[in-house]
């Protein structure tokens, strides 16, 4: 229900985009400048960027006939041994559960047992690490923690609140990493591709090097802003009081931040101007839950299409990363293709406002929540075409049944293996009056 030719370039400008930042490139520019090759070398990777992220490392140390003593590489997807020298163990996502807590005492077992006084370890971080190495830190039971992260997650805040509480509540969060390797004897430096809007490096994957400065009354505060039951509130404010979170005694760790969700959408821009096209980053982040994130895109775009000064065609890009509130059974679809379903609405509503607008809108990492899609490309006559299916669009933008209306009109952006994460990307293209 788009138009051909508009849609093909909106998906060009997104996978260029994205081809630019593939991790690789990053990685070996920063060892370059790390300093390293005189003491032992481990890896520990994890995050949805992973795999990208170790292959590239291993590449530089063959390059440059750095050894490798080992490391985990810890990913969301089936492991596979990059060259047998890292141990490559699979975690949960996006709740996690026994795979996230083997995953964990993997990284343990490899500090306690392989890292020595004098090594360096290169910790490579991306985005999914809290869930993929989630675990429960001493005192608080496996159920208990595997619940709190389910409501969490379900409980439609944004990213920054939620990491406020898990991190006092994970093993390896809020510089509980950092700490082991400091005492260990290592020497510690943290690539990172960022998942979070402003690169707070805190917020990445929990925080795993950076020292816990969040007040525990701040946790408290963060659970109560929640759209939250009674029971679910009850159990993460007692979880947070079962927490203690001491001083840390290492020095602040390096944290180099090799890509991100501003870099993502700079080039989308890029890639636009290049083509001829006016184009704009915006920089109002998708923030918020997702319906409402879609209607304000979609007036974004109306308001540039209505534009007395316009000449040619035009890009907007957003990033970030918008919430949903998650029913109690798994929704179909997730919240970039909530996004889309709302924001095709009011093209809808617009009527010939509208047209010549279409609506890209996707997560980089490549899947969509738990789907077989990145994401939806969507036009004002996406909603009218869900209805010609005898389907009924608002009901499912209500249930959060994104996916099932929006494939009915092959709207979806299939979903694909890019090796990063860099949050959810929206662009708009707008066509003059063909």
């Amino acid at each position: 229900m788009t138009h051909t030719a508009d849609r093909t370039l909106l998906e060009k400008l997104f996978r260029e985009a994205l081809q630019q930042l593939e991790p690789a490139g990053g990685v070996k520019d920063a060892m370059d400048g790390a300093g390293l090759g005189g003491a032992p070398l481990h890896l520990i990777a994890t995050g949805k960027a992973s795999r990208a992220m170790s292959h590239a490392a291993l590449a530089w140390c063959a390059a440059h006939a750095v050894p490798v003593a080992g490391g985990v590489c810890v990913t969301h997807d089936d492991p596979h041994e990059p060259d047998g020298v890292l141990r490559v163990v699979t975690g949960d996502h996006p709740v996690p559960g026994e795979y996230s807590r083997a995953a964990a005492d993997a990284i343990g077992r490899h500090i306690e047992f392989d890292v020595q006084a004098g090594d360096d370890v290169l910790v490579l971080l991306s985005g999914g690490t809290s869930s993929l190495i989630g675990a429960p830190r001493a005192g608080i039971a496996p159920a208990t923690y595997v619940a709190c992260c389910t409501a969490l997650l379900g409980a439609g805040i944004d990213i920054r609140a939620i990491n406020v509480v898990r991190r006092r509540l994970s093993r390896w969060g809020g510089g509980r990493l950092a700490q082991a390797l400091h005492d260990a004897g290592a020497r510690t430096t943290v690539l990172v591709i960022s998942d979070v809007p402003g690169d707070d490096v805190a917020s990445i994957g929990g925080g795993p090097c950076v020292a816990e400065s969040a007040p525990c009354s701040e946790a408290h505060a963060c659970v109560e802003h929640a759209a939250l039951d009674a029971a679910e509130r009850r159990q993460l404010h007692e979880a947070i009081d079962a927490t203690h979170v001491t001083h840390a005694t290492f020095a602040p760790v390096p944290h180099l931040v090799l890509a991100s969700n501003r870099i993502a959408c700079g080039a989308v821009v890029t890639a636009s101007i290049s083509r001829g096209m006016d184009a704009t980053f915006r920089s109002e982040p998708l923030a918020g839950d997702a319906h409402d994130v879609g209607t304000f895109v979609a007036r974004a775009a109306l308001a540039q299409a209505a534009a007395p000064d316009r000449r040619g065609a035009t890009v907007l890009c957003w990033g970030g990363e918008p919430t949903m509130r998650v029913p109690p059974r798994a929704p179909a679809g997730g919240r970039m293709q909530a996004l889309a379903l709302a924001a095709a609405q009011v093209l809808h509503d617009a009527g010939e406002a509208a047209r010549g607008i279409t609506l890209l809108c996707a997560g980089t990492d490549g899947r969509d929540g738990a789907t077989d899609a990145a994401g939806a490309v969507v036009t004002s006559a996406t909603w009218r075409g869900i209805l010609a299916q005898g389907l009924d669009p608002a009901q499912a933008l209500a249930a959060r049944e994104s996916h099932t209306v929006l494939r009915a009109v092959g709207a979806l952006v299939p979903a694909m293996t890019t090796g990063t994460n860099l949050n959810d990307v929206v662009i708009a293209l707008v066509q003059p009056p063909r």
